[in-house]
């Protein structure tokens, strides 16, 4: 199956619309407005993650909890990629381990647990986990079109970092399909050979103007645009 991306073409109606607006007609409080390109805030965010019971099957668990204090987000740490491994790899990397080049303006994330496994080991094949990265537009994209790229050359690579423990790792990247959901969407699976957690773990990104929706293990095909449809809303500002 192909790891390539799929690019949504919705803004093709939009334009239509705007081509004909006396057809397309406004609401009663008005034209709609021009959707946020400004990096949304870490409430905005966590007023669209995943929380209690959103999807069939899973329930969600924001972190931290409203009763927690949030932990302070430690400065970004560079993993060294090693010289034999492609270039191209350096997205991964970076989206996956340290976000350095790309430091996300907020981020939150919520722990998915799959009715009936509660108190269970995690299974990080099954969905286990959202995250929700904010940027502009513009960088968003950026990203995804480097992820993309990486996709179509890195299948291995080994790099030194602390996230598996002070040692070097070795990644593998295998393909999977990407779902058709969101302004675009990559997906990929992603195993560290030679640790004991080495299960292969499938990952999907799926971009909604300039936030970042990441799936850890296998996402139900209807969650992830039910979750771009709920940021879509937020960004245009016409959520209830």
């Amino acid at each position: 199956m192909s790891r390539y991306p799929r690019t949504a073409v919705a803004a093709v109606a939009a334009t239509a619309c705007l081509a004909a607006i006396t057809s397309c007609g406004y609401g009663p409080s008005g034209p709609p407005r021009a959707p946020r390109t400004e990096p949304l805030t870490e409430a905005d965010l966590r007023s669209v993650l995943p929380a209690g019971d959103p999807f069939q099957d899973f329930i969600a668990r924001p972190y931290p909890e409203a009763t927690e204090t949030p932990a302070p987000i430690s400065a970004p740490e560079s993993t060294r990629l090693s010289p034999e491994s492609p270039k191209a790899c350096g997205a991964l990397v970076d989206f996956e381990m340290d976000r350095v080049r790309h430091r996300p303006a907020a981020h939150v994330w919520a722990r998915m647990t799959r009715r009936g496994d509660e108190g269970k080991d995690i299974d990080f094949t099954k969905l286990n986990s959202v995250r929700l990265s904010s940027y502009s537009v513009k960088e968003a994209s950026t990203v995804m079109d480097s992820l993309s790229q990486a996709l179509l050359t890195c299948s291995y690579f080994i790099a030194y970092t602390m996230n598996y423990g002070d040692q070097d790792a070795a990644i593998v990247i295998g393909e999977r399909k990407a779902p058709d959901a969101g302004d675009d969407a990559v997906a990929f699976t992603w195993t560290v050979s030679g640790i004991a957690m080495n299960q292969t773990v499938p990952i999907t990104v799926v971009r909604t103007g300039g936030v970042l929706t990441t799936y850890s293990g296998a996402v139900p095909a209807d969650i992830p645009q039910k979750q771009h449809e709920k940021i879509r809303a937020l960004i245009t500002g016409t959520s209830g």
